[in-house]
């Protein structure tokens, strides 16, 4: 009887340990795709966690006046954390859709290294149609690691 109050003991503390290292995160499969709302210059709540790198979110903001027919200069800000012990490349694409799912514009990023056990925020620049911006109400996501 104290062994089986033992494993449940062990059991339950292990299942505690484990809930708070991840709080909230979704481990998925490598490579990630998903479909999110969106909204320029807010967060993109990711919670995903893809062979040990932690994508907290994606946000895109326009870095001059949105103007129809022109290209916009924009920043899109991934962030996340690496928690295990090497280096990881994360590639990223996006998809800015309509409210119908219709794609407007493909934006692929610069793969970039996530530092093992290391907070990351990598910044990326580049020029989006305004017209694509106005219209966007969903993103549809391609996260891929490679270590």
């Amino acid at each position: 009887m104290r062994r089986v109050i033992f494993a449940l003991v062990v059991a339950l503390v292990g299942g505690f340990v484990c809930a708070q290292e991840n709080p909230g995160y979704t481990a998925e499969d490598n490579p990630f795709q998903g479909e999110f709302a969106f909204a320029v210059g807010e967060p993109v709540g990711l919670h995903i966690i893809l062979q040990g790198v932690r994508l907290e979110s994606l946000t895109l903001t326009t870095l001059a006046e949105v103007r129809a027919g022109e290209k916009v200069k924009c920043a899109i800000v991934v962030a996340g954390k690496n928690t295990v012990d090497k280096p990881a490349s994360v590639a990223t694409a996006l998809l800015l859709e309509d409210g119908d799912g219709k794609a407007l514009e493909r934006v692929v990023l610069d793969p970039f290294k996530a530092k093992s056990g290391k907070d990351f925020k990598n910044k990326q620049q580049g020029g989006i149609a305004g017209d694509a911006l106005v219209a966007a109400r969903k993103v549809y996501l391609f996260f891929e690691i490679a270590n």
